[in-house]
């Protein structure tokens, strides 16, 4: 790895770049663990031992899948429908954004429990914990872990969000209904990809991430994501030991409906806030594995942890983008009417191909490649800034089988436009993708999009921090693709398996823009897997 950017800050971080794509093949031959055994751990977290709530059955359709998009509210500015603050968005908001969706059945199901958001092996490492700041649907204020196997929440602390918490995360106290706490649980995916795991948590949490942004704008919620909070704090509150399992991401989520909105820190009743005590709960454990296998992935999470004001620096977008070049070809407006693209469909419909994704060959309509592509790069809230940022990112696409658009690689421009990228040979990245992941038939998909990064900018702007929040970046937009693939009625294939230097041969990328995902999107044909949705 070269550049200045190694001697500066983020030097750990910057570290673990390079061991996770340029040296990850040396990565991986250091070991990995064994799966299938009666020592795995368990798919979600279960506590022992604490009162729990079974929440109501979750609504089948909750709303428009653009909602969230500020370019689909700017031409509806209507917005969404108006819902209550109650039971039944609580269920939605929780099974929606991480809930579970399908059941693989037959004996060759090795991962039988599939969720609405896609896992590497279905290993699910991301825990959902959930802050209600008053009493909603018969579940009182407090703190909870969300069960997405039994749709019922586990209650942790009494109480409404606590002045220290809020601190912590620097909420905006506009309408502050609840938080949605995302937790990395380290063990449930290192005790078989050992350090590697952290660039999968961090990928996986960026999905969760933005799916409950998907799922929360549906519903007519408001939500901002916080990357940068007291780590220390938020770990406490939650029970959480910092190295086994830590807090990874906080979404803010306030309601529209008159809800009263919880203080704003500046008229807390305190200045220095009261410290939460420290929890002590009992979890199911089945994996005894020695952490120390996965040793330097606790090192960075450790060397990424945050304790000064320093976190809440705005951000500025621009030096983490490529120049912008060449003559965009513009998007055709998207004229579907709000509430024709339902969310909890594509939901139940998304999924990643199968085990073994071998695309169908029907082209793919340049119209609905816009349809899934146009909303990808549109702003995020979160605590980059004041007002909603472009994801940290860019975007390329490789057509290969669409009808009415040339083959070849194309950028994504927010506008929303695609600006073709010309005398650049795809042929040699579809190759090393066949090659590299088998199980997915790259030559027979529609598109392969690659989202890149600039990891010298991120390891600049926030440190040690930046590998996690750059993934996070990534995974909102990956999730973003996948579920309006959905709607589409195309599969898409989340895929690690690709040489990272051939990647950037293709796109013309520097050192320092690192491909995070890889997507493959194609029509899945039928195969022997059965999966059926469950229903409610």
């Amino acid at each position: 790895m070269t550049g200045a950017a190694t001697d500066e800050a983020g030097a750990l971080g910057l570290r673990f770049w390079y061991d996770t794509f340029e040296g990850v093949r040396e990565l991986f031959a250091e070991g990995h663990g064994s799966e299938g055994g009666p020592d795995d751990p368990l798919p979600s977290k279960t506590y022992r031992g604490l009162p729990r709530h079974v929440l109501a059955a979750p609504p089948r359709r909750i709303g428009d899948a653009r909602w969230s998009f500020p370019g689909f509210r700017d031409r509806h500015p209507e917005g969404p429908p108006r819902r209550p603050w109650d039971g039944s968005t609580l269920s939605a908001l929780l099974h929606h954004t991480y809930g579970l969706g399908r059941m693989e059945l037959g004996p060759q199901a090795a991962w039988p429990y599939h969720r609405l958001v896609a896992s590497a092996r279905c290993f699910y490492p991301v825990e959902l914990y959930v802050w209600l700041g008053g009493g909603t649907g018969g579940v009182p204020a407090g703190c909870y872990h969300y069960d997405p196997l039994h749709h019922a929440l586990t209650a942790l602390r009494p109480g409404g969000i606590p002045a220290e918490l809020r601190a912590a995360v620097a909420c905006k106290g506009r309408d502050t209904t609840a938080l949605l706490l995302l937790s990395a649980y380290f063990r449930k995916t290192a005790f078989r990809y050992r350090d590697y795991a952290y660039r999968l948590c961090a990928q996986e949490s960026g999905m969760v991430v933005g799916n409950a942004l998907l799922v929360a704008g549906a519903l007519g919620l408001d939500a901002r994501v916080h990357h940068r909070f007291l780590d220390e704090p938020v770990n406490r509150a939650l029970g959480l030991d910092g190295t086994e399992e830590t807090a990874f991401a906080v979404l803010e989520i306030g309601a529209r409906d008159g809800v009263a909105a919880s203080p704003a820190p500046d008229r807390l009743p305190s200045p220095v806030p009261d410290r939460l005590p420290s929890l002590v709960t009992e979890h199911v454990r089945t994996c005894r594995e020695d952490a120390g296998l996965w040793s330097r992935l606790t090192t960075l999470d450790a060397g990424s942890r945050l304790t000064g004001k320093a976190r809440f620096a705005p951000v500025a977008a621009d030096p983490f983008h490529q120049p912008a070049d060449g003559p965009a070809e513009p998007f055709a407006d998207d004229d579907r009417p709000p509430g024709s693209v339902e969310l909890g469909d594509a939901l139940r419909r998304r999924d990643s191909g199968g085990r073994m994704f071998l695309p169908d060959r029907a082209a793919l309509p340049q119209q609905q490649l816009a349809d899934l592509l146009r909303y990808a790069l549109d702003p995020v809230p979160s605590d980059h800034g004041d007002t909603p940022l472009r994801p940290l990112l860019d975007c390329h696409v490789l057509a290969l089988n669409t009808a009415g658009r040339a083959a070849g690689l194309y950028r994504l421009d927010p506008s929303p436009a695609l600006v073709p990228v010309p005398g650049r040979d795809g042929r040699p990245t579809v190759a090393m993708l066949c090659d590299r992941t088998p199980s997915v038939n790259t030559a027979r998909a529609n598109a392969v999009v690659f989202l890149t990064v600039d990891r010298y900018e991120g390891a600049r702007g926030f440190g040690d921090r930046g590998y996690r929040i750059l993934h996070h970046e990534g995974g909102i937009v990956a999730q973003r693709l996948s579920v309006l693939a959905a709607a589409e009625g195309l599969s898409a294939r989340i895929t690690n398996g690709y040489d990272d230097r051939v990647v950037r041969e293709l796109l013309g990328s520097g050192d320092a823009h690192v491909p995070i995902f890889a997507i493959v999107l194609g029509r899945r044909q039928a195969t022997s897997q059965y999966e059926p949705p469950l229903d409610w």
